[in-house]
This record gives structure tokens, C-alpha cells and sequence, in this order.
């Protein structure tokens, strides 16, 4: 009975992936009668085993996201070199043979959950490199708040910055972001117009791309990969997280990344 459902699931799961397929071809091969015959067994068979589509939506899921963990690797490869070459807003330690990427924005209430978990991971792991990507994409305010902590990275002070914008209450507004600045110690005048400068605009550029190229639909995402000297080490097979992590997954992740 076991392997009969296991049989049903693979069945149904493919029939799902190929069902545009499958009519097309049964529209050729079969008559009228046996089209009706195989609805009529199939409808039985559910009716009778409901659990089966529980099963089989599982099996196609699964499938799924295994496809699409292939697809982030090869796009994760292939731009390697924009991904794991910035130094504008690494943190950590700049020459870890593993690395952490984090695409967030500062009004995303996941990113803010996120930002002590890896600052932990940082504390934890001497050979381990972050590399915050920002990537804004709720609005204005979020924009602005990427291009202050971009500025305030062209005065040595980028982590200053991040950690004080993600510890923010509520919606980030000019006023604040300012202030923010100002608690720092930051050149007021040169971050103003570093702010609006070419260096920043080229940089959130480079993030948007990244993300259109890495096929991202929110935040946060991570990549960890393994890279000694600073680069994707050949052959090794980088993991792609489209949203937040635990402690012990991203512990275990970073420890594999080594090995």
C-alpha cells in the first residue's frame, strides 16, 4: 500500500508538472471514452485517499525549491565577483575564507529581527565575512536611509550607521536619518553630499542589478559561500537563503562553508 501511494504521488506530482503536456497528449491518444474512464479511477482514487494530494503538493514544493536553489547557485556564480568584492559595507573580518551576503532594507521588520543574529554570527566566527548588499524597496525612506549608510561608509563609519538605523522604532523619516548622522560624528556637509553622490548612486545600482540577476522577491535574502582569498572557491556549491535564518541554521551553514 505504501509504495502504491508513493507510485500515486510521483504520478500526480508529475502530472502536475507536465500537466499542459499530458492533454495535449491525451487529447491525441486517447478517445472520448477512455479519457473519461482514466478521470472517473483517478477521481476514486482521491476521493478515497485525500491525504494522496496533501502529499503530492509536498513532493511538487519540494521539487520546486529544489530548482530553485539550482538557479540562485548558477546566477550566484556567475556574478560572483560583483557579490563578493565589495568593501564599501564588509564587516567582519575582511580576508574570511567564508562569506556571509545579506540583500535588506532598513524598514523591513525581518531585516531588524536579523541584524543581532548576525552580528552574533560575526562575534562567533573569526573567519567570517559580511557583506551587507542594500537593497531598498519600501519606498522613499528606504532609499534615503541606504544612501545615508553608504555616505556614512565613505567616513569609515558605515557599521555606526547601519546598526543605529536598524534599531530605529518605527518609520524612518529625513529628520531622524539626520539625527542619526549627527549621534555618530559624522562630517555633516560631506555626508550630504556624499549622500547624493556618484559613488552611491553606482552602488545602489549595482545592488538593484545583483537583485534583478539573483531573481530576488524580498527581503532579507543571504548567500553564504565559501571564499578563500577573498573569491568563490571553484567548485564549491554557495547556498542561497530567500529569507531569515536562525542562529542554529546559519551556525551550521558557515561551519559546512569551511569544511
Amino acid at each position: 500500500m505504501k509504495l502504491k501511494r508513493l507510485l500515486t504521488v510521483s504520478l500526480l506530482t508529475s502530472t502536475v508538472l507536465s500537466s499542459s503536456n499530458l492533454l495535449a497528449q491525451g487529447e491525441a491518444d486517447f478517445s472520448a471514452d477512455q479519457k473519461k474512464q482514466i478521470q472517473t479511477i483517478m477521481h476514486d482514487y482521491l476521493i478515497a485517499h485525500p491525504e494522496v494530494l496533501i502529499e503530492a503538493s509536498q513532493v511538487l514544493q519540494q521539487k520546486q525549491q529544489e530548482m530553485a536553489q539550482k538557479q540562485s547557485q548558477k546566477a550566484i556564480s556567475e556574478h560572483a565577483d560583483t557579490l563578493f568584492t565589495d568593501t564599501l559595507t564588509t564587516v567582519g573580518n575582511p580576508k574570511g575564507d567564508v562569506t556571509l551576503v545579506e540583500f535588506f532594507d532598513y524598514q523591513c521588520i525581518h531585516c531588524k529581527k536579523m541584524a543581532e543574529t548576525l552580528a552574533d554570527m560575526v562575534k562567533s566566527h573569526g573567519n567570517l565575512r559580511v557583506i551587507y548588499k542594500e537593497f531598498p524597496i519600501f519606498g522613499k525612506s528606504s532609499e534615503e536611509a541606504s544612501r545615508a549608510a553608504l555616505a556614512a561608509a565613505m567616513q569609515h563609519k558605515y557599521l555606526a550607521m547601519h546598526d543605529a538605523l536598524l534599531n530605529q522604532k518605527g518609520k524612518l523619516t529625513s529628520a531622524i536619518i539626520q539625527k542619526v548622522a549627527q549621534s555618530i560624528g559624522l562630517n555633516m556637509k560631506k555626508f550630504k553630499q556624499d549622500m547624493h553622490s556618484q559613488k552611491v548612486d553606482d552602488a545602489l545600482k549595482a545592488n538593484r542589478q545583483l537583485g534583478e540577476n539573483l531573481h530576488l522577491m524580498g527581503t532579507p535574502a543571504l548567500i553564504i559561500a565559501a571564499t578563500p582569498d577573498g573569491k568563490l572557491k571553484a567548485n564549491s556549491t554557495p547556498v542561497f537563503i530567500p529569507g531569515a535564518a536562525n542562529r542554529d541554521t546559519l551556525n551550521d551553514l558557515i561551519a559546512k562553508a569551511k569544511s
